[in-house]
């Protein structure tokens, strides 16, 4: 098993080096080939600037999802009062994701399926934006620096670098 992972592994590598961009299956055409299952999933809240909770397309409740690649300020936890820009990171998620609205989660498959808290790890697009991608350009989140080697690094640094170039949100604020 161990060989025919490594001769996938090489076989990718040498397309990709090539200039030919392999898609795993479930993957849209385009996509990166670190970018796996994409499952579209109905926002039912927003609990703070990092993190939704969803149900399936049925209505079965799939639990909490948090975006990958980004670190919103916290909201309030009593007696722990909310960081600087908690309020606005957590009204713009609701803006880029409204509860009701149909999203699709996308599986990063160099990360972990799930963190510590059990809430799902995935970027989250919404109208084709992606949402983590947009709270960073605005300045509603940081990079999240325990993420590495994700499929979107780049677009998140470079929003990121932007927004704090600029002072934007939490960074002319806080």
């Amino acid at each position: 098993m161990k060989a025919l992972i490594g001769l996938a592994a090489a076989a990718v590598a040498a397309l990709t080096a090539g200039g030919i961009t392999a898609a795993l299956p479930g993957t849209p055409t385009g996509a990166d080939p670190a970018e796996a299952k994409t499952t579209r999933v109905r926002v039912t809240a927003v609990v703070d600037g990092d993190t939704l909770r969803v149900e399936d397309l049925s209505g079965r409740p799939l639990g909490r999802v948090r975006l990958l690649g980004i670190d919103a300020p916290e909201v309030a936890h009593p007696p722990a009062p909310a960081e600087c820009y908690a309020d606005q990171a957590t009204g713009l998620l609701e803006d880029l994701a409204p509860v009701g609205s149909t999203v699709q989660l996308v599986a990063d498959s160099g990360q972990p399926d799930r963190d510590r808290y059990d809430r799902l790890l995935r970027y989250v697009d919404h109208d084709d934006v992606d949402v983590a991608h947009e709270l960073l350009d605005r300045g509603a989140a940081r990079r999240y620096e325990a993420a590495q080697d994700l499929a979107r690094e780049d677009s998140y640094s470079a929003a990121a670098d932007d927004a704090q170039e600029a002072d934007r949100g939490l960074w002319g604020t806080c």
